[in-house]
């Protein structure tokens, strides 16, 4: 194959707070859109519902936020409203983070009537059950009070999680990933859907969260950029690459540990003598840093165009100049 696109999108966050999937009456967002859809019937009648955000995020184990939860809420809210303007609806947020254009929706959503309550992170709120019905305790920081609201339906907005087998796609691609799971790539501006690794692009989930639209920009993007490799017969690299001499190489692997782009590996060969451990470069990948030459201990590395006697050469010739 000539390219490859990383492409596997990510998760939503299973939500343990607030009593979800044990409370009926508490559900998350996407499935508030598949009733809206499917069994409006059965939410015309709701007197109250109360929508919690940042579940599951922005929080020590998952701290970026997943930029869609916002949007969707308001815009459910705001379908909410449509189908019954007597019913009140509440958004418990830490932050409305309605991104580009879709700040038309939180002003829609406040001239519609939908309220809006802040809350701190150090004190979320709190869910409680009275007979047969729910409340949600939260404190308001303008007040300095707590606030208690009755609810038919409590709708959570959790977070976007990365997918389980990115680190295992990860390790078979090559590829870094971020300290969230998600994938990384080589530049943000210069470089925004390439790996550091030739040939490999990702697209979006599998890069960060992000809307419908962004992911489709982005794969626009990567198809792009796959297309330049692919149009060509063949593929160009640079000509300063890593070279070992097996003579010396004492298949150590130290080289293999700290090559950035994973273009070196330990292999085994047969020789006179028997088998050696020896290292080898792939020169698609390989950048010509000088990371391996640099900590060889055995002096079996160099870069072509920069062994040593070149270099000692360079110098001597500038001395002597």
């Amino acid at each position: 194959h000539g390219v490859i696109i990383v492409a596997t999108g990510a998760e939503e966050y299973h939500p343990k707070e607030f009593q979800y999937g044990q409370d009926s009456r508490v559900i998350t967002q996407k499935e508030l859109e598949e009733r809206i859809t499917l069994y409006p019937d059965r939410l015309k009648g709701l007197k109250n519902v109360i929508m919690i955000q940042c579940v599951g995020s922005r929080n020590d184990d998952r701290p970026y936020c997943s930029r869609i939860c916002c949007s969707e809420a308001i815009k459910n809210a705001l379908k909410l409203k449509s189908m019954n303007p007597e019913m009140n609806v509440y958004v418990l947020y830490r932050d409305i983070r309605t991104y580009g254009f879709k700040e038309d929706f939180y002003e829609k959503a406040r001239e519609a009537g939908v309220l809006f309550i802040r809350y701190e992170p150090e004190r979320e709120p709190r869910l409680e059950t009275e007979g047969d019905g729910l409340r949600v305790v939260v404190h308001e920081p303008i007040l300095h009070d707590d606030l208690l609201l009755h609810t038919d339906l409590l709708v959570l907005s959790p977070g976007i999680v990365s997918a389980p087998e990115n680190e295992r796609l990860s390790k078979m691609l090559k590829v870094p990933l971020n300290e969230d799971g998600f994938f990384l790539e080589a530049h943000m501006k210069l470089r925004p859907v390439d790996f550091a690794t030739e040939g490999i692009f990702l697209a979006g989930l599998a890069h960060s969260p992000k809307a419908i639209e962004e992911s489709i920009s982005q794969a626009n993007a990567a198809v792009a950029r796959a297309l330049t490799y692919l149009s060509k017969k063949e593929l160009e690299t640079i000509g300063i690459i890593s070279e070992v001499d097996e003579k010396k190489c004492n298949g150590c692997g130290l080289c293999e540990s700290v090559c950035p782009y994973k273009a070196i590996e330990i292999i085994t060969k047969r020789t006179i003598v028997g088998e050696k451990q020896v290292a080898q470069v792939n020169k698609a990948l390989c950048k010509g840093c000088g990371a391996c030459a640099a900590s060889c201990r055995s002096g079996s590395i160099d870069l072509k165009g920069f062994t040593n006697a070149e270099v000692v050469a360079q110098i001597t010739e500038l001395a002597m100049g």
